[in-house]
């Protein structure tokens, strides 16, 4: 990441998701805006297109053209603003809810999501999401997407805690399901590692792997 990094003792991080893990649709429309655009040209964009459009019903009403004419400036304006329209049909019609799961295949691993089929839901609730997860329904979202849900939203919608950082679990040895990801987008990387420093721990983005941070370490973070 080339974004500064906050001491420890800070709430936030500063990602845009930090903002909106309350409001699980406007998520994943936020993570839609910044795939493949830099957030200093797309949260802007899509701050006015959620002051604009309130609800998910108001944006699956929106005229394409007018929704073109807001990001025309991020370009690919068409496709995204048929998805933006899609992604809000799709929430509308089956909102994501504990225990129903749709196939997202090779995610988070190649091969993850084979043994089930594309338009059948999975009604299962478990810990483990390997080829399913509960926006697998929602189009135009990818593995940035499906990472930002994991880290963000998916403890609240199953009620296992109160927050991403997994207050108020009422399991025993709960472990909060951010630190079972392991993104491939550069920001949530280097959020995790600043997560995972908080609670004491050195963490390897590429493996998972983690060990005890040094006092000096602490002290510099």
């Amino acid at each position: 990441s080339t974004a500064p990094v906050p001491p420890i003792s800070d709430s936030y991080f500063g990602i845009i998701q930090e903002k909106l893990w309350r409001e699980p649709f406007w998520l994943l429309i936020a993570v839609t805006f910044l795939n493949k655009t830099t957030g200093r040209a797309a949260v802007p964009v899509f701050w006015e297109l959620k002051k604009r459009y309130i609800t998910p019903e108001a944006l699956s009403d929106a005229p394409q053209e007018e929704l073109e004419a807001l990001i025309w400036h991020l370009g690919l304006q068409r496709q995204r603003s048929k998805r933006l329209i899609s992604m809000a049909r799709a929430w509308i019609a089956a909102p994501p809810k504990q225990g129903v799961r749709f196939r997202t295949l090779h995610y988070p691993s190649k091969t993850d999501g084979k043994e089930y089929k594309t338009t059948e839901p999975v009604e299962v609730d478990a810990d483990d999401c390997a080829g399913a997860l509960e926006i697998g329904h929602i189009p135009g979202c990818g593995p940035y997407a499906w990472d930002s849900w994991r880290i963000f939203c998916r403890d609240v919608l199953r009620c296992v805690a109160h927050d991403y950082n997994g207050s108020e679990a009422e399991i025993q040895g709960f472990i909060p399901e951010w630190m079972r990801v392991l993104p491939g987008d550069k920001e949530l990387r280097a959020c995790l590692r600043w997560m995972w420093l908080r609670e004491g721990w050195i963490w390897n983005c590429e493996t998972g792997a983690k060990r005890r941070a040094m006092d000096d370490e602490m002290e510099r973070a």
